[in-house]
């Protein structure tokens, strides 16, 4: 299996790096800035690398060139926050994107086929879109919208924390129309969802951050199923849910083993979680892990200090290097 992912270099420079599942570098395109999540098209040729959020650029790959095929540019008034994915015949690229004057989410709409023109874009029901993905059928987006509103001209800062309305829309990629929307309690609106991934029954785990004040015991794990209402939040993390100080970096599904695992970097751990009950099945100890995803049994993961991890195995380690938040499996060419 081969992997995307990005890593700061040890001259401070960042790239964008192909790996496999042994650890090792197959190709690294140099970016501008550090790179956050990935997208790959269903026949696995074409990758795309988006720029941390809030960022402006996305890196397309062609994976049987070698070779870094286009730069897309982001519209002067969006930017992107870092997640996308393909159409299922890999004509479109959809892309979260902040209309930071409109204070609304949209998810871009780009032609692969024609020099990733931006052709459009959906509204996404939220402020403050972050990952999305396509569920498996192909048919519908689903989106975790944030709840945090920012703008350029305020880097950084996030100017709505009294009131956030963080939720996880489907919509219609054919029409963009709304399909459902599941939001959080009230008393847990400052639980900002960030991160989601599809399980192998339809369900989306989601990984959130808390905006809370520190001292609040929140849980910090939800899943969403199909046909609205609140979102179920699991306590599944105990005594670790405090340890992970308020802040999932990312999660990942296994199809193969129906199992979950989630990263908590601040906490320096991540679970294995059982799919359908959501209980602990393994915790391991890396420090600053954040980017997981699946092999063919097992997750591969990678931290801030340049490690990557089969499990609890360390796999290397390269010196004065960083890996970034996310990594992204490929499918074969």
């Amino acid at each position: 299996m081969v992997y995307l992912s990005s890593r700061r270099l040890p001259d401070g420079g960042d790239a964008g790096t192909l790996l496999d599942g042994d650890g090792r570098i197959l190709a690294e395109f140099p970016l501008a800035g550090r790179g956050h999540g990935g997208a790959v098209s269903p026949d696995g040729r074409f990758c795309v690398l988006f720029a941390r959020r809030p960022g402006t650029s996305a890196l397309v790959i062609d994976r049987v060139q070698g070779s870094l095929a286009q730069i897309i540019r982001a519209r002067r008034d969006r930017h992107f926050y870092g997640h996308g994915f393909f159409s299922a015949d890999g004509r479109l690229l959809f892309a979260t994107e902040n209309d930071f004057d409109g204070v609304r989410g949209v998810l871009g709409i780009y032609d692969a086929t024609d020099s990733y023109r931006r052709v459009g874009e959906f509204d996404t029901g939220g402020i403050g879109p972050h990952q999305c993905l396509s569920t498996a059928d192909g048919r519908m987006a689903v989106i975790a919208n944030g709840g945090i509103e920012t703008h350029p001209d305020f880097p950084r800062r996030k100017l709505n924390l009294a009131t956030m309305a963080p939720n996880v829309t489907r919509i219609d990629l054919r029409t963009g129309a709304c399909l459902d929307r599941q939001a959080l309690p009230d008393a847990l609106r400052q639980l900002s969802l960030r991160h989601i991934v599809e399980a192998p029954d339809g369900a989306i785990w989601i990984g959130g951050q808390y905006q809370g004040p520190d001292q609040d015991n929140v849980p910090i794990l939800a899943v969403a199923r199909p046909g609205g209402g609140t979102l179920t939040t699991l306590d599944t993390l105990g005594e670790d849910g405090a340890r992970a100080r308020h802040y999932i970096g990312s999660v990942a599904s296994n199809p193969r083993t129906g199992q979950i695992a989630v990263t908590a970097p601040r906490g320096g751990f991540a679970h294995v979680l059982d799919g359908r009950t959501g209980q602990s099945l393994r915790r391991l100890e890396i420090a600053d892990v954040c980017g997981v995803a699946p092999l063919a049994a097992g997750f591969l993961f990678s931290d801030g200090q340049g490690g990557l991890w089969r499990d609890g195995e360390a796999l290397t380690r390269l010196p004065g290097t960083a890996w970034d938040n996310h990594l992204t499996v490929l499918t074969a060419v």
